[in-house]
């Protein structure tokens, strides 16, 4: 025979309601038991709020199509930068953390650009590099000199 479901229904407010303040689904259950009397356990309440479709955090990699395009739009157009987009996100009203926001320009295939200043140093470095070689004595009983870059 199988077991009978405990109908949640009448507290399912207050359960979403707790668990959204942090409310572990041990302390749900307690609370449930001292309060009304209805004795259920911690995995009750998490099935529970899978089938509620309840979840603490906020999925915005996966489905939010409008975040995705404003993500482009404002990496693309407006050239802002993690920190900036980051912030304007956030006003717009969007819960989404720094790293999530680069993990997501990553998956749009959005990959940050150096500014053409960081790239003329780059150019130079790397030149200043090859010019570094330093000649270096040949071991004994070999003609000439050994050029090594100088690292």
């Amino acid at each position: 025979m199988p077991r009978q479901q405990i109908n949640l229904e009448p507290y399912r407010d207050d359960i979403i309601t707790l668990y959204h303040h942090g409310i572990s689904s041990d302390s749900i259950s307690r609370t449930l038991e001292s309060c009304h009397n209805i004795q259920v356990k911690e995995r009750t309440i998490q099935s529970r709020l899978r089938k509620w479709g309840i979840r603490k955090r906020h999925r915005t990699t996966t489905g939010d199509e409008a975040l995705h395009a404003r993500i482009k739009m404002l990496f693309i157009q407006d050239r802002l930068t993690d920190k900036a987009m980051l912030n304007m996100l956030q006003k717009e009203g969007y819960a989404i953390s720094e790293r999530t926001l680069r993990r997501l320009r990553f998956k749009l295939g959005l990959h940050a650009r150096a500014s053409d200043q960081e790239q003329h140093q780059h150019q130079e470095q790397d030149q200043m590099q090859k010019q570094m070689i330093v000649p270096q004595p040949r071991a004994e009983g070999t003609a000439g000199v050994n050029l090594t870059c100088w690292n």
